[in-house]
């Protein structure tokens, strides 16, 4: 099972300051080493700029973000899962790796693809949405270097035991890497939505929340599950009555009932 993760905008630096600085060689996903390494000098290259914090998002408030991010490959590093925080990160545990058969990737605007189980990370700004020196906006720059991989990703997961896709990214990072149901493979897109009196609308912050819940509950299950139908079972299991559970088309939506 492949699931596939968004990246979170706030970041835990790691605390050891002698810990190793970044390494590329040593990432997942070889095939992404020469893009990585044009997105990391084009994004020192913007934080030295003049107007670096606006094209890389970083507020007034924080300008030791832009300091870092000039300096990101001295930056310590760590595993995705203590780097990464926020609503959706919250819900995992950190100390947690994946099972053989079960792999997890966070979209990142600046290393692509990240593995959650084998990447060591700095504390990074940098969003799909932000402008690089001379490349334009990251999550643009992207798509097409990614689209040959999704394809590979594809393919690995139509050979496993389970050829099961599960995509908790948020729009502007599905859109990095389109990833869609075929090939025997079934791509399912985790859409929590929130319903009053019988009327359902989408959930936006607390999305993040769900999903990563839906996450958890596919790390900690013992037996990987091998269809959609062995998914939907595992997180209603999971869930119990505090959240309904349904498979529309492709779709994994998660329901909050209110009132």
């Amino acid at each position: 099972m492949l699931i596939l993760l968004p990246p979170s905008e706030t970041k835990t630096r790691p605390a050891d300051e002698g810990a190793a600085p970044l390494q590329l060689a040593s990432f997942g996903l070889p095939q992404l080493t020469e893009a990585r390494g044009t997105v990391l000098r084009a994004a020192r290259r913007t934080a030295a700029a003049q107007n670096g914090a606006a094209k890389l998002g970083v507020p007034a408030s924080s300008p030791e973000l832009l300091e870092r991010m000039a300096r990101i490959e001295s930056e310590p590093t760590a595993g995705a899962l203590t780097v990464y925080s926020g609503v959706l990160y919250d819900q995992l545990r950190r100390d947690q790796s994946p099972a053989a058969d079960r792999r997890v990737l966070v979209q990142s605007a600046l290393f692509g693809l990240v593995d959650a189980d084998l990447d060591r990370i700095p504390a990074y700004r940098l969003s799909a949405g932000s402008t690089l020196f001379r490349l334009g906006k990251a999550g643009s720059w992207w798509s097409p270097r990614l689209k040959p991989l999704a394809g590979e990703l594809r393919q690995e997961q139509e050979e496993s035991g389970s050829p099961v896709v599960i995509d908790c990214r948020s729009g502007s990072y599905r859109s990095m890497m389109a990833m869609r149901s075929g090939d025997g493979v079934r791509v399912l897109e985790v859409s929590p939505v929130q319903e009053r009196a019988g009327v359902r609308k989408v959930i936006s912050h607390d999305a993040k929340r769900y999903r990563g819940l839906v996450t958890r509950a596919l790390l900690e299950v013992e037996r990987t599950p091998t269809s959609a139908d062995e998914v939907l079972d595992v997180v209603r299991t999971a869930f119990g009555t505090q959240l309904q559970v349904e498979l529309e088309g492709d779709r994994l939506v998660v329901v909050d009932r209110v009132g």
